[in-house]
């Protein structure tokens, strides 16, 4: 049966949070083991062919599923506050029909849009990997049907463990697959069928998370036994059911697809866009890049020639790749970290900020809006600041590669767009939760036409090419974070204290970058500019990161009893003076 009153009391905000936000964690680091060495395998410029794809996809992903999910969870959120458990049963029967029509259109469409792209964005090579990341689709729908359905009764262990089980296949077989590719294969086209290799993993890992929440789903069940079905009210009809999916699921899809097909526009645009100013402008791209482009640290980098069509062509033909893939694999790998954590707050927070806007209980509403925010803020504030005060000696520990001569000053731009790209997708879900889908959609799509707008403007202008990519992302997430902080505002009529939940986690956060900084700067004099430098530095990052929030109290006594084990946390917390 369903958990008990004090079991559930622990399915807290900030215990459903930290559950989810733990296995992102790991999940995101067990991806940067994945990525790079992948890195260093296939080079800067084969890695292209894998982002290319990669973000091709994840588009046609949003349309398949991103707002059923979300729907699903919600409804199932609002039905169980109501003790409405033959509604949820509905809701599971017919979100599972959505998802497999909506998996397979998504399969068919990864074909066609995939071949297009690979056009327009002068990146042929980038097709195998368009293929053979297409089934993903289908595994990623019934993935999200559990995930949807189980974060809905504020389980969030399905969601975790599928992650993990994601990643670590990811990991182990995607690199294995690129290996040996890359070490056995000795026909044309090397790197693209490597790239491909490495997405196969991705694929393949998909179909076996996938494979485990149906079995868990089949063994274990959903823990609302047939006591609680007979004693709840009769089912609506599924047409119904449909039409409320439904009704949720299009402004979420629209919100996503908005973010997710600017991204598909950078992929071409910035890729022709590259390409088009190296073609005219030569000079100003060799004066720039030229000293990265030696034969032998080239060579390296790549592992074998590259190849287009057939035919090895020199670094003038490679130019707009190499760029590109120092953009997208190496400095927006570390800023996509930071709203890829967050968003494990907006999975959280969604069914307990639904139960509390539909019981109108406007003090639970203030209560875990204040929460989420402070949540955030906490964790996107001083990741951000973090990158802009690390950035080359991260990317030069991590990747070392020619790419990251490009990539640090992107990242140090990206830090800044990470504070407030952290921020948007949990508003984005308090404004679903409250009852306003449609207006995240709106601040998306308008960032969504400002970034493609300043993007298409200064990475066209030679002198200042790849930089303005990361300026367009800052310029995007700015609008959108100022926006649904608004919205939210207006449409709950809660007014959360913004010294609470911004001032004193920007001030503890600046302090923390500003302990990496100069930290860096002596450790590397005396270590001689090891890469033991950067890794102290971090730590000392992190002690005055937490010095700070404790003199300053940036979490209160509500926020470590929500925890497990939370009331023996405050007592002790409380005599060290570090909460409020």
């Amino acid at each position: 049966m369903l958990k008990s009153k004090s079991e559930q009391k622990q399915q807290s905000f900030m215990y459903a949070t930290l559950i989810m936000a733990v296995s992102t964690i790991v999940v995101k680091i067990l991806g940067l083991v994945f990525r790079i060495p992948l890195t260093r395998l296939l080079g800067d410029v084969n890695m292209a062919y894998y982002s290319t794809a990669y973000e091709v996809y994840l588009p046609i992903y949003s349309i398949a599923m991103a707002g059923l999910p979300v729907a699903v969870s919600r409804m199932v959120a609002q039905y169980v506050s109501e003790n409405r458990y033959n509604d949820i049963k509905g809701v599971f029967k017919v979100a599972k029909r959505l998802f497999t029509i909506t998996g397979f259109v998504g399969f068919v469409l990864m074909f066609g849009i995939g071949y297009l792209v690979t056009i327009i964005a002068e990146n042929p090579n980038a097709l195998p990997s368009m293929f053979v990341i297409a089934p993903c689709i289908i595994f990623c729908c019934v993935l999200s049907l559990y995930r949807g359905y189980y974060e809905g009764l504020r389980n969030m262990f399905p969601t975790a463990i599928s992650s993990l089980i994601e990643a670590v296949c990811k990991l182990v077989l995607g690199y294995g697959f690129a290996w040996l590719v890359m070490n056995f294969y000795s026909g044309e086209n090397v790197g693209a069928y490597s790239a491909a290799a490495a997405i196969l993993g991705i694929t393949v890992g998909t179909a076996i998370a996938a494979l485990y929440v149906f079995i868990r789903h089949k063994t274990i069940g959903d823990s609302i036994s047939d006591v609680m079905y007979t004693n709840s009210p009769a089912g609506i009809d599924t047409k119904q059911i449909f039409k409320a999916l439904v009704a949720i699921s299009i402004p979420v899809v629209l919100g996503s697809l908005a973010t997710q097909i600017s991204g598909l526009i950078d992929v071409a645009m910035v890729q022709r866009q590259l390409y088009s100013g190296v073609s005219e402008n030569m000079s100003v791209f060799e004066s720039q890049y030229k000293h990265l482009f030696t034969e032998t640290g080239w060579q390296n980098i790549v592992n074998h020639p590259i190849e287009i069509d057939g035919k090895i062509v020199g670094y003038e033909n490679q130019m707009h790749l190499f760029l590109y893939s120092a953009y997208r694999n190496q400095a927006y790998t570390f800023f996509n970290l930071v709203p890829t954590i967050t968003a494990a707050v907006g999975v959280s927070a969604l069914p307990v900020l639904t139960m509390a806007w539909t019981n109108r209980d406007k003090t639970a509403v203030k209560l875990n809006l204040e929460s989420m925010l402070k949540v955030i803020t906490l964790i996107a504030f001083p990741a951000g600041l973090g990158l802009i005060a690390l950035a080359p000696e991260i990317l030069q520990m991590l990747f070392n590669t020619e790419g990251t001569v490009v990539a640090a000053p992107l990242l140090r731009i990206l830090g800044v767009a990470a504070c407030f790209a952290g921020m948007t997708t949990p508003m984005t879900n308090l404004l679903q939760a409250i009852g306003k889908p449609t207006v995240p959609v709106r601040n998306i799509a308008v960032g969504a036409v400002i970034k493609i707008v300043v993007n298409y403007i200064l990475v066209g202008i030679p002198s200042i090419n790849i930089l303005g990519a990361p300026i367009g992302t800052l310029c995007c997430y700015l609008y959108i974070a100022i926006a649904d902080l608004f919205c939210i505002v207006k449409y709950s009529r809660v007014v959360p204290s913004l010294f609470v939940t911004i001032v004193k986690p920007f001030t503890a956060s600046a302090i923390c970058a500003l302990a990496a900084y100069f930290s860096q700067m002596g450790l590397s004099a005396l270590l001689d500019g090891s890469r033991l430098a950067t890794v102290g530095a971090l730590f000392v990052a992190v002690f005055a990161y937490i010095l700070a929030i404790s003199v300053l109290k940036c979490i209160s006594r509500e926020d470590v009893v929500s925890l497990p084990k939370g009331e023996k946390l405050a007592k002790i917390c409380a005599k060290l003076h570090i909460i409020h």
